[in-house]
């Protein structure tokens, strides 16, 4: 469209705009004029007529007295006609007391009223029209009537309308328009002449000039340096600010074809369109790329195609066209029946003279899709969190609790709001046990360790195993223990900014404990039982060999001190014994892991079992060559083996006497890692049932001889304590040229 073309749909003529201005002046002159005029008139009108209602009521008021008076109601009627006609009155209403005394009334009420083609007819006091044309009049005046004795008989009302005011008022108005319309044409006339000649004339010479322009709207040729001084002086300003105009336009297609060079090389899509955003004028190439276009081929096309929801593209134009921007929109696009996500933003500009849009779109597919990723691993997190079966707490520095799981919450009997903003030693756990652990930690790390948090964190600072048993107090009061480990919480420069507590409930825990150590002790004193019976023996037939030669007077000195060694062996046999027995049954170091060799542990188990395998008629045949040292519980694995070799010794005994009774214990390296293997021939486990034997409280062993606790126990110690593996087969094999079958029980213990 023609620039020329759009400033003439745009502007007016300047003979028009001079046009109404005089007009407009000339008219408000005349307004304020004619104004002035009309009010002056009608506050004179309207004071004559009060003047002349109050005349007439006067005239009217001796006549009618003395009429009344005489009851002459006729004569007055006609009288108040007479007036009418005379004069301009719209009604004049009469009421008559003496009349109204005679009918009965309280006043006799009569006059006359110009109906609407101005007829003077009756007054009907009952007329609902005529008395809301009275109450409608321009202007009313009234007056009492008396006698001559001075008593009231009867009033008088005066009605006046403004036909006659608007008359003279209307012919003020269309006197003072006409004044208007030939004053201001010859003033129109008068000013044309003299700007025509002096003004516009030079100026429609200027704008010929200039409207013989270029592409780009810049006149081909300088004006010429004519007219009146302002005019010239005009030509002279427009002339250098044409050739600053084309220097400019140089400048800008340089900076114009550098920015599209930009454009095309910039990593974020932009394009322009115009037609209200549905019609591309300009893409580039990472545009084309985001939409998997070749490029060039965008022109033309409807953005809003790409738009997932169409409806959202409308509200982003609907926006734009309240001059309002928008910055870093997530939309969503649908390209190629791919989903792609964009941060868009848009902004209104003048483009080739043409209203547009401009968008900038970023591609942030991937970004959303490991945000929804992210998600889905934050919702698996609080699930895990929540439902992991441990009690987790986050606390920051100061021990203050930041957040808790919902095993927390059900366990202690707290809601989270309990917990939160208080201090995790304060709170749940045994004054007395902190104390008591503060003291021992401070002996272990050779540093003063105060009571309260720090006893929990200290360790965990410092990189330390921090995995020990506690006690939770619950919020009725109750002692609940747990296997509690703190970890120290840290940032990406390896600052800590908190802690992880992670506890398990091992109530369940102690009492298969408990009953198991029962029955390992039981076991163990029917083992102490058989080892002590030889010994006992020994000594018993030393001692009576010794007495009978006393007192047979055979007694050789040379063979007691023989015999008493034998004694004296027997007797450090049985203290060794003891002092196995003892130091089971103390647990000793039950909460701290020691250096432990494997195999130590086994012969230790073997030398407290051997004699119950013994007297069973069970061969004991070991393999025990290679070894390695872990961190563990001497005890607890004691436990665990005498249950694995207890499990076995049982099942052996459901034999025949006359079967073999064979017991396999051996130790090898596989990958660095030493693999303990404890195999019987007692038949194996049935195939339906091996995968259920680590359960807790799963047996098949009559209820009087068993609880099913032995293995869910084993399974606990080797694989959570020790960070060991157990496994369960059966497993068929030969020995001294005889084939058996029996469960084979392996740990593996890693380096």
């Amino acid at each position: 469209m023609n620039i020329n073309n759009q400033m003439n749909k745009r502007k007016y003529s300047f003979y028009v705009t001079l046009g109404i201005i005089i007009f407009t002046t000339v008219t408000l002159v005349m307004s304020i004029h004619a104004s002035y005029n009309y009010v002056d008139t009608k506050d004179k009108i309207i004071e004559e007529m009060k003047n002349n209602s109050r005349n007439t009521i006067i005239r009217l008021e001796k006549n009618i007295a003395n009429l009344i008076s005489s009851y002459a109601v006729n004569e007055y009627d006609k009288l108040l006609f007479n007036e009418l006609e005379r004069h301009d009155i719209f009604a004049i209403v009469v009421k008559d007391y003496n009349m109204g005394e005679i009918l009965g009334k309280k006043s006799y009420i009569t006059g006359k009223i110009r109906d609407i083609k101005s007829n003077i007819i009756d007054y009907d006091y009952k007329n609902i029209q005529q008395n809301k044309e009275l109450e409608n009049s321009f202007y009313s005046n009234s007056s009492d009537i008396t006698n001559s004795l001075g008593k009231k008989i009867g009033s008088i009302g005066i009605y006046i309308s403004d036909y006659n005011i608007n008359k003279v008022l209307n012919k003020i108005v269309k006197s003072t328009i006409i004044d208007t319309i030939i004053i201001s044409f010859l003033l129109l006339l008068l000013l044309f002449l003299i700007i025509h000649f002096s003004v516009l004339k030079p100026i429609s010479n200027i704008n010929e000039i200039i409207t013989n322009c270029d592409s780009d709207g810049v006149p081909i040729e300088p004006i010429p340096n004519s007219g009146t001084k302002e005019i010239s002086l005009l030509s002279v300003k427009m002339n250098n600010m044409i050739k600053s105009i084309k220097n400019s336009r140089e400048i800008l297609k340089e900076s114009e074809n550098r920015l599209e060079y930009l454009l095309q090389l910039s990593p974020i899509a932009v394009r322009i369109a115009k037609n209200s955003g549905k019609n591309v004028i300009f893409s580039n190439n990472a545009y084309s790329k985001l939409l998997r276009i070749k490029n060039g081929n965008t022109l033309n096309m409807n953005p809003q195609d790409y738009y997932s929801n169409k409806l959202i593209y409308d509200e982003i134009v609907e926006s734009l066209g309240k001059n309002e921007s928008i910055y870093n929109k997530l939309v969503k696009l649908d390209v190629e029946n791919d989903i792609v996500w964009a941060l868009a933003s848009y902004m209104n500009i003048d483009f080739d003279g043409e209203k547009s849009i401009i968008g900038w779109f970023y591609d942030v597919t991937k970004e959303k899709e490991n945000e929804v990723e992210l998600y889905k691993a934050l919702e698996l997190q609080t699930t895990i969190f929540d439902n992991s079966g441990y009690l987790i707490f986050r606390t920051d520095t100061n021990g203050i609790i930041q957040q808790v799981n919902k095993e927390v919450e059900k366990l202690l009997g707290y809601s989270s709001q309990e917990l939160i903003n208080k201090k995790i030693p304060e709170i749940i756990h045994l004054d007395s046990e902190v104390k008591f652990r503060a003291e021992e930690f401070s002996k272990e790390l050779n540093q003063q360790i105060e009571p309260g948090f720090d006893v929990f964190t200290t360790k965990a600072t410092l990189g330390l195993d921090n995995e020990y048993e506690w006690t939770y107090v619950t919020k009725e009061g109750n002692n609940v223990p747990v296997l509690l480990n703190v970890s120290a919480l840290k940032n990406k420069d390896n600052e800590i900014y908190g802690y992880l507590g992670i506890a398990k409930d091992i109530t369940e825990h102690k009492l298969m404990e408990s009953q198991s150590r029962l029955a390992s002790m039981g076991e163990m004193i029917g083992n102490i039982a058989h080892q002590w019976r030889q010994p006992l023996s020994v000594i018993s037939t030393i001692s009576s060999g010794v007495k009978v030669r006393n007192e047979f007077g055979i007694l050789d000195i040379s063979t007691i001190a023989e015999d008493m060694d034998h004694i004296t062996q027997q007797t450090q046999y049985l203290s060794k014994t003891i002092d196995d027995f003892r130091d089971f049954i103390k647990n000793k170091n039950k909460n701290k892991k020691e250096r432990i060799s494997v195999l130590n542990t086994v012969n230790k188990v073997l030398s407290l079992v051997n004699a119950s395998l013994t007297s069973n008629d069970i061969v004991l045949v070991k393999d025990l060559k290679e070894d390695i040292l872990i961190n563990g519980f001497e005890n607890q694995l004691i436990q665990s083996f005498i249950n694995i070799i207890n499990n076995a010794k049982d099942a052996m005994l459901e034999l025949d006497k006359d079967k073999d009774r064979l017991l396999f214990i051996e130790s090898k390296k596989i990958d660095n890692d030493l693999v303990l293997s404890i195999k019987d021939n007692a038949g194996g486990i049935k195939e339906d049932i091996i995968n259920r034997i680590f359960e807790p409280y799963f047996t098949t062993k009559h209820k009087s001889i068993g609880t099913g606790i032995g293995l869910s126990l084993v399974h606990q110690i080797i694989t959570e304590h020790h960070d060991a593996s157990i496994k369960v087969s059966n497993e068929k094999y030969e020995y001294n040229e005889k084939e058996y079958i029996g469960a084979c029980f392996q740990i593996t213990f890693k380096v």
